[in-house]
């Protein structure tokens, strides 16, 4: 179904603290929306559940565009902010409470890939008391928070290379993030990220966008911590490119651990696979699932979108049929929703 025949009433729910700025990727969705004949309004929240139920039912929307991240400034409650919309029977893009939660936890997201077959870097698991291993491991390891976002307690600190700084780093993000550890197995080379659109059933992969990590020191491990995916772009410094001389084989196993990943982690309607092929082997391994991504229009998913031929618009467009045809919004439920035709008995 073409949503674009049909113009529904779409709130776009975003993080806002009163007292910083609109994320400006609020007013690009918002006006991709318009352009594609929807009428968007943005619906900003912050602490309250009341208030993020009562603005929501003010809009009388058809569909939620849920780009909000973030709730009481806590990254954790995501998971909540959708877990609320299902229980209220709101109808909104992007992941609903599994999809997030599978993905927020690395250790489930770890087990899960490895369940399904998914090519994932060897790993161990730290609670605070016992510790788990996952397939045979070799120094160096990488240690990350297990329910981190966007790279936080994550550095070139974090890569460590013997017992000694293992220990150190698994305490430093228990006492620092009160949070279990994960270890896996350092992969050094490529660092690729894959869009993919959709249902699970009927999901398109788009080109292969790669991280090149510029002038990056040759004697330090390259991580995307913060800084590389948050901070300003200078010359010689990472930048996002897309993907050139993978071989037709090595394509076919990215985008496979890709579709997948999406699978397993019962993602929908957008997503972002993070993975690094080996410089010893030339085999992808599944780093990370990144369910409702940041669409910001230069981001990695908008730049495999315009690599296909999609323009920004056309993107959020994609994102918002996935979700209709989920819901099964047709012209005859939106008249009945709006009331502008009666509901036949």
């Amino acid at each position: 179904m073409a949503t674009q025949n049909v113009s529904l009433k779409i709130a776009v729910l975003h993080y806002q603290p009163a007292s910083e700025p609109m994320d400006p990727v609020v007013g690009h969705i918002a006006k991709a929306l318009e352009e594609l004949g929807h009428v968007p309004t943005t619906v900003g929240v912050h602490d309250r559940v009341f208030d993020l139920l009562k603005a929501l039912e003010k809009t009388q929307a058809d569909l939620v565009f849920n780009v909000c991240e973030t709730f009481a400034d806590d990254y954790r409650l995501e998971v909540n902010v959708a877990a609320v919309m299902e229980m209220a029977r709101l109808r909104f893009t992007g992941s609903g409470t599994a999809g997030l939660l599978l993905a927020q936890d690395k250790i489930l997201t770890k087990q899960l890939l490895e369940y399904h077959g998914v090519p994932t870097p060897a790993f161990a698991t730290f609670d605070g008391e016992t510790f788990e291993t996952n397939g045979r491991m070799a120094f160096p390891l990488i240690v990350k928070p297990a329910k981190s976002d966007a790279s936080i307690g994550i550095g070139k600190h974090s890569v460590v290379r013997d017992w000694d700084a293992l220990t150190a780093r698994v305490r430093d993000i228990r006492k620092e993030l009160h949070d279990e550890a994960l270890a896996e197995e350092f992969i050094d080379g490529r660092e690729v990220y894959v869009g993919v659109l959709g249902t699970p059933t009927r999901a398109e992969i788009l080109p292969i966008v790669e991280l090149d990590f510029g002038k990056w020191s040759p004697t330090e491990p390259k991580v995307s911590d913060r800084d590389v995916k948050f901070g300003p772009e200078t010359e010689g410094s990472p930048r996002l490119k897309m993907a050139t001389d993978l071989s037709a084989d090595l394509k076919t196993k990215i985008e496979r651990a890709a579709l997948l990943a999406y699978r397993a982690l019962k993602i929908s309607d957008y997503a972002r696979v993070d993975l690094r092929i080996s410089a010893k082997t030339n085999e992808p391994f599944v780093l990370e699932i990144n369910p409702n991504p940041y669409l910001e229009n230069q981001s990695e998913l908008a730049m495999g979108a315009r690599e296909r031929g999609l323009s920004y618009t056309q993107l959020i467009g994609r994102i918002v049929e996935s979700a209709c045809s989920r819901y099964e919004i047709k012209l005859k439920e939106k008249e009945r929703i709006t009331g502008e035709v009666p509901a036949t008995p």
